[in-house]
This record gives C-alpha cells, structure tokens and sequence, in this order.
C-alpha cells in the first residue's frame, strides 16, 4: 500500500517547547499514513523527547484525521528546598507584660527560655536537590539549585554525629543574637536572697525565685525576682523584672541599663536606660531615658519625682490628699548644658592634638635633616603623651555627646498622658518649663506649645498609645 509523506505543517509545538501537537491531513482513498511517517516529520520539526507513541499509534491506525493531539510532552523542572533549621526552643519572646481581661497587669515575663544539659536545641534538615526538566526538542530546563545553611554559630552547644542534631553542652539560658545562638549560665536561686546568703555578684543572668531582702544583686545580664524587693537594690547590665515590686524603705536602688518591669515601687530610687513598666510609683525616685508607663487600671504616680525622657502615660497622676507629686518628660537645662560644656571639651582637646602634632613635625624634620633621632627627648616625650591623652579624652567626650544627642532627639514632642484623672498638687514638667495643676483635671494630655506647658483633652488629640 502506497504510503504519504508528512509536511512539517501538521506538527505544531507551543512557545514554551512543552508541548508538541500532531494533526494529520485526511488522506486520499486508498492511501494511509505509518508510524515511520509521523516518526520522520517529528525528527525533522526537532521533537525528540516526551513523545506518547501510544497515542501516535492510536491516531495513525483509528484515522484520527483534521485534529490537533498532544503526542509529545516536556518535563518542568522540579525546584530543590533549601535546607533550614527546626529551632527546638522560642527563638522570639516580646518580654512585656500582659494586660490581663479585668485591667491588672501579670509582671511574670519571661525574657529568655532555659535549657538543659543534653537537650536538642535544634535540628537540621538538609537541602532536597531539584530534578532538571526537558522541553519536547530535548533542551534540558535547570531546576533552581538547592541551598545548605552555614553550621549553626554561637558557643554552649554541639553537633552530633549525625553532622544534623544540635544538643546544649551546659544548663543555662539560650539566646540568638545576630545569628549566633549563645547558651550561658544562670545564677539561679529557689528561695529568698537576704543577709543569710549575702550580696550576688554575677556574670550572666540571675533568677531569684523569692524575695531580696536588705542584699544587693549586681548582674551583667539580666535580673529577674519573683518575689519582693524589700530594702535591697538590684544593678544589671541589661533588663530587670520584678514580679512582686519594691518596698524600697528609703534605700533600694534599682539601676538598669535596658527596660525595667515591676509590680509597683514604694519610697525607691530607679535608674533606666530604657522603658519603664509598673502598676504604681509610690513616693520614688524615678529617671529613665525612654518610657514610663503605668498600666493597670488602678495604677497611679503618687508622690516623689517621676523623670521619663520619652514620656509618661498613666492611668493617675497624684491623689486627694494632694500630695506633691513631680512627673517630668524630655531633657531639663542640664542636660543641655552637659552637651555644651563637652562640645567644649572636644574642641579644648582637638585644639591641644593639634598644637603638639604641629611640634611634633618640627622634631620630624630635624630628624630628616640632621639624621639624629630625637625619639628619647624629654620634650617629645611629653608631647606624645599628651596627644594620646587629648586624642583619648576627644573620643570619651564624642562617645557621651552622642547618647545625649540621641537622647535629645528621642525627647523630640515628649508628653504626659493621663487616662483618668490628675489631682491638685501635682507638678508637670516638659523640658524646661513648668505647669502645677490646681483643679482634678480627667482625660488630660499635657504637651509643650511655644515654651508653655498646655492641656489638652486626650480623647481629642488622639491615642497613640503603645500598651
């Protein structure tokens, strides 16, 4: 039987070269197409892979004639998965207190999650590799490559065996910081620290599960009690969380150089470099360069001087005994005239660098002209000392008038808001400028407008509060 030669027409492919279409033309009686035939105009059209010969073979001997069929197809490529960790532990922790649904606060906030000697920190799963595609022309389609992670960083940890299971080497608090995670120890103590136990002084975190009585804690890490401060004081390099509060009797100094979160503070001093968290401040002592937000319900600032750089926010602010109360906001005078005198100081010291580096050359070129060393003369002695010195004090100077001036601009619109109600005998203070209220003032927030010191009904300036 007499046979048909396909035109390269009757094979159609698609732009992606995924998929290759067959259409035969209805012969003439008598004649018929063969497999060879289909087979030799797909090698002249270039499809060479992907190709459903049960299909060819179904259209050529069921006369499927006039109609396009798929009978070639391609792969797509199948993408890798990146390898990635399984973190066995809270990686991030907001370290802030809850507001409870009746309006109380819970100070029990958890800065950092223990681990375990031998526990499984974390688990690594490595890259799936991708499989490569094809098209019907037998062009190979890359699938993406598949990425490994770097080894796990940070120390207090090691890698298994399997090159996969990462398991802690100590008990202690487990940290990430910039990718590195750090398992460091913690003091931890199951009861109260009082002169039976004596002062703690710790590098790391300390965890009190108890009170501190008349004792002092110093930490470089942080410092978390569960009970209450009575007369003691507590120094840490970072936060300090006091879920039972302070009765500081006059004496107790809570000093820290992040956020400080307690129950309440009665007849204390605090120092804060960074927000300050309480239900109530009682006759204290107050300075923090951020925040200070007094959040329950009932919360309140009754009595003693209450500084916060970046504002306060309180439900109250003094009582009907109207006893004197001092809440301020932004930076007062001094702290302007700080950064002067150490603008001062900074070009004192520049001016002093430069009259010695300019003797210094001279004793430079008597060396190059003369060939004698001048390394061991008193006079150049002394001159190199004072550069080191000045040049040293420049930067101490540079490094403080920066945190000020950070300071300064944090303090930028700084203002008091009072949800509730202030009372008579209460003193406010915005930078330099002063306002007493003498009436129960509700809803109030106290902002400073051309150098004064104004009031204005909170629900109408608008709340941006951040708790």
């Amino acid at each position: 039987m007499q046979t048909l030669q396909l035109d390269k027409r009757a094979v159609m492919i698609s732009q992606d070269f995924m998929t290759a279409y067959l259409c035969l033309p209805k012969p003439l009686d008598g004649l018929k197409y063969t497999l060879e035939d289909v087979q030799a105009v797909l090698e002249d059209c270039g499809v060479k892979r992907g190709i459903d010969q049960e299909m060819i073979k179904k259209m050529v001997q069921g006369g499927i004639y006039e109609r396009s069929v798929a009978i070639a197809t391609g792969e797509e490529p199948k993408n890798g998965t990146d390898g990635y960790y399984e973190y066995k532990f809270q990686r991030h922790l907001d370290g802030k207190p809850k507001i409870n649904e009746d309006g109380s606060v819970s100070y029990a906030i958890q800065l950092f999650e223990m681990v375990n000697e031998g526990q499984v920190i974390a688990v690594y799963h490595p890259a799936v590799p991708g499989v490569d595609g094809y098209s019907v022309k037998d062009v190979p389609i890359r699938a993406k490559l598949a990425r490994e992670q770097p080894p796990l960083r940070g120390r207090g940890f090691a890698v298994q065996e399997d090159g996969v299971t990462y398991v802690a080497n100590i008990t202690g608090k487990i940290d990430v910081i910039n990718d590195k995670i750090n398992i460091l120890p913690v003091y931890e103590v199951s009861g109260d620290v009082d002169v039976n136990t004596g002062d703690i002084d710790f590098r790391g975190d300390v965890i009190i599960h108890g009170s501190v009585d008349d004792v002092t804690v110093r930490a470089t890490g942080t410092v978390t009690v569960d009970g209450v401060v009575q007369g003691g004081s507590i120094y840490s390099n970072k936060e300090i969380v006091l879920a039972g509060g302070v009765l500081g009797n006059g004496k107790s100094v809570i000093d820290a150089k992040s956020n400080i979160s307690a129950k309440f503070f009665e007849f204390a001093n605090v120092r804060c470099k960074g927000n300050l968290t309480a239900d109530i401040f009682l006759n204290s002592d107050v300075y923090c360069e951020g925040k200070a937000f007094v959040m329950s319900k009932k919360g309140c600032i009754v009595g003693g001087n209450v500084h916060a750089v970046g504002g306060i926010e309180a439900n109250c602010i003094g009582n009907n005994a109207e006893i004197r109360t001092h809440v301020l906001v932004g930076n007062t005078g001094e702290v302007r005239m700080k950064m002067e005198e150490l603008r001062n100081s900074i070009n004192a010291a520049l001016a002093n660098i430069e009259k010695a580096e300019s003797i210094l050359s001279k004793f430079d070129e008597f060396e190059q002209k003369t060939g004698q060393s001048c390394k061991d003369d008193p006079r150049r002695v002394q001159l190199v000392r004072i550069r080191v010195r000045d040049k040293a004090r420049k930067a101490a100077d540079e490094e403080q008038l920066r945190k000020l001036e950070v300071m300064v601009e944090s303090a930028r619109g700084a203002n008091i808001k009072v949800r509730r109600r202030v009372y008579p005998g209460v003193r406010i203070s915005i930078d330099s400028c002063d306002a007493s209220c003498k009436d129960t003032f509700e809803d109030i927030i106290f902002v400073k407008q051309k150098g004064k010191v104004i009031m204005r009904r909170l629900s109408d300036w608008g709340d941006d509060s951040n708790y």
